[in-house]
């Protein structure tokens, strides 16, 4: 079993479940999904990769996905927007998922500073993407940060 304890790890998890949670058998029932059906796919999902998340990194799981879930026609709306010169449809799987995590977490937490959310995309692109993928997250998620969230922490 492995402990996942840090911020870090439990981002990892996150885009692992997310990733996940795009898979055909999950996109259209995703919407109705309530607290109770995220904590059980959760804790199925953890036993498949024999994981074990600390308190906080499940809760920073929970939370996330509850609040990507409930926010994801804005956030997808942000990712066009920005996405110049690119179709969403020509976005990889892992790296539409990396997008939707930050931009909900550069959203909606302020806590985070913004510099943090986008090393962390960069970081998951490059192990779970191509090295080329680390400049377009940057890119878009600077972008994303400065003009549309009007911050630079």
């Amino acid at each position: 079993m492995i402990v996942v304890s840090t911020k870090r790890e439990a981002r990892e998890f996150c885009l692992q479940f997310l990733y996940h949670f795009q898979l055909p058998a999950f996109i259209e029932q995703k919407k109705e999904i309530d607290s109770v059906e995220i904590f059980n796919r959760m804790q199925e999902f953890k036993q498949t990769l024999g994981i074990e998340l600390s308190s906080e990194g499940q809760a920073y799981v929970a939370t996330v996905v509850k609040g990507i879930l409930k926010e994801q026609v804005l956030v997808e709306e942000i990712l066009v927007k920005y996405l110049k010169n690119w179709k969403l449809s020509r976005v990889s799987k892992i790296e539409h998922t990396i997008f939707i995590m930050a931009i909900y977490e550069l959203k909606f937490h302020p806590e985070i500073p913004g510099k943090v959310v986008i090393n962390e995309a960069i970081e998951l692109g490059k192990k779970y993407s191509t090295k080329e993928s680390a400049g377009f997250l940057n890119g878009i998620l600077d972008n994303v940060y400065k003009q549309e969230l009007n911050r630079n922490d």
